[in-house]
């Protein structure tokens, strides 16, 4: 009775169009912001590590501005530009992105001049000239708003030659997550308040390619690959999905932080006997041939 229940309140949801906004996602990153490095980017800064790596000894290569306006967009808290100021000096950054939290713990960690922009990433990119930056770069976010309108804006902004680097997750990430969400979503209908649409990750990284190559950019590295998180328990197993932005917009659906929801999930994922959690990522460096 109660599944049915359930799907009938998903339905109504659905058909009212209750959806999670970029609002419920700025929220979601802004709970999470302060414990981000240590619970999320600790293992998986190595991947944006990776491809900043090339993307720094290719930009160095081909250097045309001793001085690069960079646009880091869903900066989160630095990573990816404090990194890169200590690889490329006189660089001049522009950090942007929709949580206030993570904004601020992005100021807090940077020690170098920068603008920092609380924005959404299209209207940030709409509101810019063209020919603004030499790199643009998007680490995990791509997928919060349209990829093609961004990577449009993106081509339009960046100088001819210039070079958008974006790692993002792919279609299919966290398996171990949807094998338990459908069964955790209906025994805790009654605290469900809207619903989230499935994100527009890439399938592979030959359509991740593709979305770029659609909008005149040319590729240069694209990489992609799995970060398998194990835990001792179910309990850390649900701790980190609840507090790393991993669930993000979703928790806007059903609350998270809700014992009795965490309690649910330990449960599910004990019976299914679940202690891993798998991120599919990929990353790739284009250069923008307009």
């Amino acid at each position: 009775m109660n599944t049915l229940k359930g799907l009938f309140k998903i339905i109504k949801l659905f058909f009212s169009k209750r959806y999670t906004s970029l609002n419920d996602i700025a929220n979601s990153y802004t709970r999470v912001s302060k414990n981000y490095n240590e619970s999320f980017l600790k293992e998986m800064h190595q991947y944006n590590k990776e491809m900043l790596d090339k993307l720094i000894i290719r930009y160095i290569d081909n250097m045309a501005n001793s001085s690069p306006k960079i646009l880091d967009l869903a900066c989160g808290t630095g990573f990816n530009s404090n990194f890169i100021n200590s690889k490329i000096n006189n660089s001049n950054f522009t950090l942007v992105d929709i949580s206030e939290g993570m904004l601020n713990e992005a100021k807090n960690n940077l020690s170098l001049n920068a603008d920092f922009i609380k924005s959404d990433m299209l209207s940030f990119l709409k509101s810019l000239k063209d020919n603004s930056f030499d790199l643009v770069i998007c680490s995990w976010a791509i997928k919060y708003q349209d990829p093609h309108e961004i990577i449009k804006e993106v081509s339009r902004v960046l100088k001819k030659d210039g070079y958008f680097t974006v790692i993002v997750n792919l279609k299919g990430t966290l398996p171990e997550v949807r094998k338990i969400y459908p069964k955790l979503v209906l025994r805790n209908y009654k605290k469900i308040n809207k619903i989230m649409k499935e994100l527009p990750n890439p399938v592979h990284h030959k359509t991740f390619t593709r979305w770029f190559e659609k909008e005149s950019f040319s590729k240069i590295e694209v990489k992609s690959g799995s970060h398998i998180f194990t835990f001792d328990n179910t309990k850390s197993l649900v701790s980190f999905v609840t507090s790393t932005g991993a669930l993000a917009g979703f928790d806007a659906m059903v609350n998270m932080e809700d014992e009795e929801v965490k309690s649910s999930m330990i449960k599910l994922f004990n019976d299914k006997g679940i202690k891993t959690i798998t991120h599919k990522y990929v990353w790739g460096i284009f250069k923008n041939d307009k």
